[in-house]
Parts: structure tokens; C-alpha cells; sequence
């Protein structure tokens, strides 16, 4: 007979019915033997039958107590214990019988061949031993639940997983697939989850960083490691908006606010989550502090508003007068949240986001999206940008502005209204330098505009401040300046004459009269200011230029992360390479703040400027008006003398002396230069009694740039006329006073007496020998006309050369009057 044994490991095996089939083959086999062995196949058949009985008794006697078992085991844990010692008891007698049958068929191996080759001892007694594990395991674990809560309780949770863990790997296995139920082991699972994940909010509660990481790696093990970052942020969450809103109730209130000390509370704690989350190992540390820094924010967020809104209206309130209330203006403010959030960045980021030459790094960080922390935190501020770049300069306008229009001009203290009125405007212009580089620190480029025209706006009213000095005392003078304003007018001579009476006022005499030495005093005063502002306003447009620069440098500079993202996100921009892209339009733009304020402060400078140098012109040639004014209208140009006395004698013709006109007009630019020096002395002690030697440009060389219209004129003649200007302005006086007297000669009304013709020539002859004694003075081109058409011998010659149309003109009228 061929025995497989193969067959006894398969799954399906049954032991009794294989022995039942064994034995029938040997009963069929012993009906061969000879009859000297019927005693041995006696033996031999009862020790089968002993087996057989005894085999059965053991399968019925497993089976019932398997089944026995697992019933209890669910139900009665008491009585399991009792049953599978029973069982064990009745394996070990199996066991003995085995052997004993074993030794028996060994004894008996001629008479036993078939037994020996049916029963596989090793493989029954594999079998059995697999029962007894199974069984031993079920005795293991049969009270389960009571270790598992004990070491829950004890806080063992470690050892508990690993029991678990075990049961589960058993109840997996064929031998354990019915001591262990799934359910049961996903209960005992369940039951853990929620003791580790207590433990390790408590722990994160606590800061407790050693209970921390046990927890975090018992859930980690198992799978549950989206668990560590809910629990954390939920535990830490309710802590932090706990001491939030106790600091925002005690610093945000109806008083006052501090949201400074607010934040300071929000880098306290994101400072000590750092350390803890680094202490307990924790993974992704930025995304963590990011979502607790979140988190906090939206707590302050409300408050955050509030505290804007409410400077903001204070500020509006307030913008003409102080009432008095002390309240953080909202530029400030807005400071106080940057450098936070320049503080919070250094506790988020693991390491520095200065950016050397590391391509990767300065790529990182040009992608670097905007966080959601960083819009609530700077949100508040976004539709307030523009009034807070106007914020300062409306103060200003209030304070320091109001403080110098309230200076009033003392026409017998002139010294003492310069004084204060430089001091005061010296305060509003560092007061504006100031602010403009603050708002620059802050603004976003692109806003800059509201700045510019704010502070073009300052300097234009300090502008209009100066025109309304001005105008003071021209009038107090009896000179109206609307008549001043045109150049043209002013070098005719036109302004200023009306009347008669008129122009017999002081203004019309020479310095040595007292009025006109006083108004001329008040003028000078007012020029001195405006020179000042001339130079702070073209001091603060080249600051701002400075200031604007270094603001485009810095709004895309990568070694200041946290100002690189605060600008992205205030430009309306998603990334700092997009942010990057657009500063880089507004630095080319031919439109851009520099040209767009010198423009603006420039022409709002030129106004008062043009005005103090027209008023100052005047005042040097008001004394000519008079005579030249008279001479077109002289009788001696007409006058018939007769060549007879009374007695029909022949009287000689003698050349006529000069007119009183022509005498005025000499004699007064005789004396213009000792006038010009008592006026640059005069004005000398002004400046020196204000302390601006090095500030305030002379007079003579102010009136002369603006005095010319074209403006590459004015950039050249600046540095020219720095050193000595007194010349340049003798030489401008007398050149307009001669043209305008050229001007008068031309309007005398044909025909000329011959007396007239005599008395024009004489006039002509005194005024040109006056001229000729001011060695610098280049003579008016039409009065050299005028000096060249008298000459007997003017028709065959060429007056300098010059055939311009007006010289052309002049020349013509003169010959046409003298030739009637």
C-alpha cells in the first residue's frame, strides 16, 4: 500500500476517517496471515480498536470543546479558563496513548507494517501541537480587555499598542482566527486612538514636549498622523485665543488702543510655539506656526479695523485744530504692523530668507506666494493708503503752516517779521522732508502721487502766502501788482502809471525819500523769504528724488523679505517677481514722482519768486517813470524861438542845454549804483539778522533769473551771477530805462521846430555821455539808434551792424522826425 504523507497537512484532513479507512485495508489484509499469528493480529486488532476508540473520543471531545470555548469565550471568561485546562489535560492523554501505541507497532513492526505506514507520527503530532498553541493563545488573551484598560489607566499606552498590535497579528493567523475577533481588535484600536490623542493635546497644552513626541510616534506608527496636527492646533488655538482676547479687552478700548501691545502678545506666543514644536520634533514647523499665526489673526482682525477706523476719524476730526486727544496716527500704526510682521516672519521661516547669490534662493522667494496671515494683517489699511500718504502733510498744513500765516508784517519791524517767518518756514519744510521720507518708507510706489501733490500743495500755499506779502506792500507802497505781473509791461515801464498824483508818490522818488526807502525795505524783506523757499523747495525736490529712489530700491530688494512681501501684497500683486516687474515700469516712466514733483514744487516756487522779482524790479526803476513818462509830451519839441530880438537884431543861435527831463534821467543813474548798494547792504542785514548767509542766494542775481523767461536762460545765468550780480543788474536797469526812453522819443508827435530838433539832440548827447561813463554798460540798441540817426553823417553808416526789424524801425522814425 502506498501512504501519501502529503496528505496529512492538507486543510481538508480528517484523522478519523483516514484511520477508519486504514483499518479496513488491514482487516482485509490479515485475513492472509497463517494461523501461527492470529495471537499477534488479536493483539495487534485491539490496540487498533483501542486507538481508533480512543482517536474518536478525542475528535468528539475537541470539537465539542472548541465549540464549548468559543461560546464562553464571549460570554463566560471564568469558565473558558476551566474548559481549555480540561482540554489540555485530554491532549496530553492523547499524547501518551499515541506513544504507547507507537512503541507497540514498533515492537510489533512485522505484524504492523500497514499501521506504521498509515499513521504518520510527526505529522498527528503536528497537528495536535498547532490545537495546543491555538489554545494557549486563546488562554492569553481570554481577559483581553482587562489589560488593555490597565495599562491605559497606568498611561503604559506604549505597551498597550504592542498587546494590541500582537492580538491583531495573531488574530490574523490561522490559529488565531477564532480566539480573536476583528471587531473586537478595531474596538481595543478605537479605545487607544482616543487615549493617545488625549494624551498628546494634553501634552501640547502643556507644552509638554517628552509626552509630545511618544504620542506623536505611537499615532504616527498606526497611521494617525493627520491626527498630531488637528489636535495641535486645536489645543494650541484655544489657549492662544484665550490670552488674545484678554489683551485685545485690555489694550482696545473706547480711551485708547494699543494694538502694539496686542501683537507683542502674538510674537510672545508664535516665539514659544517655535521652540516647543522644534523641542517635540514636530514635521512641517513654518506650516504649523503659519496656521496657529492664522489663527491668531483672525482674532484680531475686527479689532485691527477698529483701531484704523478709529484714527482715521480722529485724524479727519482733528485736521484743522488739536482738541487735544492723544491718538496714534494711522502711518504709525501701520509701522507698528510691519515691523510685527518683519519680527513674525523670523519666528515662521526655519531659516533666514536673506538673499545672497543663491540662485535657488532668490528664485524661492520671487515665487514665494502672499499668505493669507499677511492679507488679514494688512487689510485693514488697504483703503486708507491714500489718506495716510496725505495724512502728515494735512497735519502740517494745520500746524506749521498755520503757524506761519499767522505771522503778520510789522511794516516799521521788518527785521523781526523775517526772523520769525524763516524759522517758522524752515520748520515746515524739514517738517515736510520728513514726512515725505516716512510716507515713502511706507506708501506703495504706486501710490505716490497723492504724496506729491500734497507737498506741491504745501509749497504752493506757502507760494500764495508770499504773493499776499507781496501784494501788502506794494499796495501799502501805492502800487497795485496786478500792474506787475507782465514782463513785458514791467520792462516797458508800463506798470504802475496811471495818474499824475500817482506817480508824484514816494514810490516814484529815489531812496533818499523815507517812504520809498521804507517800502522798499518791506519789499526786500518779503524777497528774502522768498529766496528761502526758493532753496528749501529745491533742497526738499532733490530729498524726494533721494527718498524715491531708495523707496524703489528697497520695495524690491530680497534682502528684506518681510518688506518684499508686504509691498506684494500692498501693490495688489501675487508674487514678489510680479511685484518686481511692475516697480521696474513705474522707475522708467518719464512720469514718474521725481520729475513729477520738481515740476510741481517748481512751478508752484516760480509763482511767488516771479512776482518778488517783478516787485523788486520795479522798485529800482519806479524813480525814471516819471520824467520818461513826461517826455514824449514836452512842449520843447515844438517850441518856434525866433532868430530876431524886439529890435529886428540878429540874435546867434547857441545848441540848447538839456531838458529837465533828460537831466532827471541822468542824474538818477548817476546815482543808481550807490542805490544798489545801499539796497544789497540792506539786504545783506536782513539775511544776516534771519542767520541764512549760506542759505539765501543774493538778491541781484534771484531778480535776474527770474526776471528772464526762458528757462535754459535761468540754469545758465544761476551759477553766472552767483558772486557778483550788482553790475549785471545796473547794466539791466539802465539798458530798460534807455529802451523805454528810446520808445518816448519815438512817440514825439511830428513835426519838430527847429528847436526842437535841437533840444532832441541835446537830450540824446547828455543821456549817451552819461551812459558812456558806466564802462560795463553795453547801451540799449535803440538808443544807439536813436544817438546814430542824429549824427549829420548817420545816412553813409551802420549802427553796430545791427539791421534788426526794431533797430530798422527806430532808425526810421528818427530820421523821418528829424527830416520834417
Amino acid at each position: 500500500m502506498e501512504i501519501r504523507l502529503d496528505s496529512f497537512s492538507a486543510p481538508s484532513f480528517d484523522v478519523k476517517a483516514w484511520v477508519n479507512e486504514q483499518l479496513a485495508e488491514l482487516d482485509g489484509a490479515s485475513a492472509f496471515d497463517d494461523e501461527g499469528s492470529v495471537a499477534g493480529r488479536q493483539s495487534a486488532d485491539a490496540l487498533t480498536q483501542r486507538l481508533t476508540t480512543q482517536l474518536h473520543f478525542l475528535a468528539t471531545n475537541a470539537q465539542q470543546g472548541n465549540d464549548r470555548i468559543k461560546a464562553r469565550f464571549r460570554h463566560q471568561a471564568t469558565q473558558l479558563t476551566r474548559d481549555i485546562s480540561a482540554l489540555t489535560k485530554l491532549v496530553q492523554e492523547t499524547q501518551e496513548s499515541i506513544s504507547e501505541f507507537s512503541a507497540t507497532v514498533d515492537a510489533r513492526a512485522q505484524s504492523a507494517r500497514a499501521v506504521q505506514r498509515i499513521v504518520d507520527i510527526d505529522v498527528v503530532r503536528t497537528q495536535l501541537e498547532r490545537t495546543v498553541v491555538a489554545l494557549d493563545n486563546m488562554r492569553s488573551y481570554s481577559n483581553l480587555p482587562q489589560k488593555v484598560g490597565a495599562l491605559v489607566t497606568s498611561g503604559d499606552l506604549s505597551q498597550a499598542w504592542d498587546l494590541v498590535d500582537g492580538v491583531e497579528r495573531v488574530g490574523s493567523s490561522k490559529e488565531g482566527a477564532a480566539a480573536v475577533n476583528i471587531e473586537t481588535i478595531q474596538g481595543f484600536r478605537e479605545q487607544l486612538t482616543l487615549a493617545t490623542t488625549q494624551r498628546l493635546g494634553k501634552a501640547a497644552a502643556g507644552h509638554n514636549a517628552e509626552q509630545m513626541v511618544e504620542a506623536a510616534r505611537l499615532l504616527t506608527a498606526h497611521g494617525l498622523g493627520d491626527t498630531i496636527r488637528t489636535t495641535y492646533l486645536k489645543q494650541r488655538l484655544e489657549i492662544g485665543t484665550g490670552v488674545v482676547q484678554s489683551a485685545i479687552a485690555e489694550h482696545v478700548n473706547t480711551s485708547g488702543s494699543d494694538i502694539h501691545a496686542v501683537l507683542s502678545v502674538i510674537t510672545d506666543l508664535l516665539t514659544q510655539e517655535r521652540a516647543f514644536i522644534e523641542a517635540a520634533s514636530m514635521q512641517s514647523p513654518e506650516s504649523l506656526l503659519e496656521a496657529v499665526f492664522e489663527g491668531l489673526l483672525e482674532l484680531v482682525a475686527p479689532a485691527m479695523q477698529q483701531v484704523v477706523r478709529d484714527s482715521q476719524q480722529h485724524q479727519q476730526a482733528t485736521a484743522a485744530s488739536d482738541s487735544g486727544v492723544d491718538t496714534t496716527p494711522t502711518i504709525d500704526i501701520y509701522r507698528v504692523v510691519t515691523a510685527f510682521y518683519a519680527d513674525v516672519l523670523d519666528v515662521l521661516d526655519s531659516c533666514s530668507l536673506s538673499v545672497g547669490d543663491n540662485t535657488a534662493e532668490r528664485s524661492a522667494l520671487l515665487a514665494r506666494p502672499i499668505s493669507k496671515s499677511l492679507k488679514l494683517l494688512l487689510e485693514p489699511f488697504i483703503p486708507y493708503m491714500d489718506k495716510i500718504a496725505k495724512a502728515a502733510f494735512v497735519r502740517i498744513r494745520a500746524t506749521g503752516l498755520a503757524k506761519l500765516k499767522e505771522i503778520e508784517l510789522d511794516y516799521n519791524r521788518t527785521e523781526l517779521f523775517i526772523r520769525e517767518a524763516s524759522q517758522a518756514m524752515r520748520e515746515v519744510f524739514v517738517d515736510i522732508e520728513q514726512s515725505v521720507e516716512r510716507t515713502l518708507d511706507v506708501l506703495p510706489v504706486s501710490m505716490a502721487e497723492g504724496m506729491t501733490a500734497s507737498v506741491a500743495g504745501l509749497v504752493d500755499d506757502i507760494s500764495a502766502w508770499l504773493v499776499d506779502k507781496l501784494t501788502g506792500v506794494s499796495e501799502h507802497a501805492g502800487v497795485s501788482l496786478s500792474e506787475l505781473k507782465d514782463y513785458s509791461q514791467l520792462v516797458a515801464l508800463k506798470g504802475g502809471q496811471k495818474t499824475k498824483a500817482k506817480l508824484e508818490s514816494a514810490v516814484y522818488q529815489t531812496l533818499s525819500a523815507g517812504q520809498k526807502l521804507e517800502s522798499v525795505s518791506n519789499v526786500i524783506g518779503v524777497t528774502v523769504l522768498t529766496r528761502l523757499l526758493e532753496q528749501f523747495a529745491a533742497a526738499l525736490s532733490e530729498s524726494m528724488g533721494k527718498h524715491w529712489g531708495e523707496a524703489l530700491a528697497l520695495a524690491t530688494s530680497l534682502a528684506v523679505p518681510a518688506r518684499l512681501l508686504v509691498a506684494v501684497c500692498m501693490e495688489s500683486c501675487t508674487t514678489p517677481a510680479e511685484l518686481v516687474e511692475k516697480v521696474s515700469r513705474i522707475a522708467v516712466s518719464p512720469e514718474g514722482l521725481p520729475l513729477a514733483a520738481a515740476q510741481r514744487i517748481s512751478g508752484a516756487v516760480g509763482r511767488a519768486s516771479r512776482v518778488a522779482a517783478s516787485v523788486s524790479f520795479f522798485m529800482l526803476t519806479s524813480a525814471f517813470r516819471p520824467a520818461l513818462s513826461r517826455i514824449a509830451r514836452l512842449g520843447a519839441w515844438h517850441e518856434q524861438r525866433t532868430s530876431k530880438s524886439s529890435m529886428n537884431i540878429e540874435v546867434p543861435q547857441f545848441s540848447s542845454s538839456p531838458s529837465e527831463e533828460a537831466v532827471d534821467i541822468g542824474e538818477k543813474m548817476h546815482i543808481l549804483l550807490p542805490e544798489l548798494e545801499q539796497i544789497d547792504m540792506m539786504d545783506t542785514q536782513f539775511v544776516r539778522g534771519a542767520e541764512l548767509e549760506e542759505i539765501v542766494p543774493p538778491l541781484y542775481s534771484f531778480m535776474l533769473v527770474w526776471l528772464r523767461e526762458d528757462a535754459d536762460v535761468q540754469a545758465k545765468q544761476r551759477q553766472q551771477l552767483e558772486t557778483e550780480s550788482m553790475m549785471p543788474v545796473l547794466c539791466l536797469v539802465l539798458e530798460v530805462v534807455l529802451q523805454n526812453m528810446a520808445r518816448q522819443l519815438c512817440l514825439i508827435k511830428p513835426p519838430l521846430s527847429g528847436h526842437g530838433k535841437q533840444q532832441l539832440a541835446a537830450d540824446v548827447d547828455y543821456v549817451a555821455s552819461v551812459v558812456s561813463s558806466f564802462t560795463a554798460l553795453s547801451s540799449s540798441v535803440e538808443f544807439e539808434e536813436i544817438v546814430f540817426a542824429l549824427r549829420p553823417d548817420s545816412d553813409n553808416q551802420d549802427a553796430n551792424g545791427n539791421n534788426s526789424a526794431e533797430a530798422l524801425a527806430v532808425r526810421a522814425k528818427m530820421r523821418a522826425l528829424l527830416a520834417e
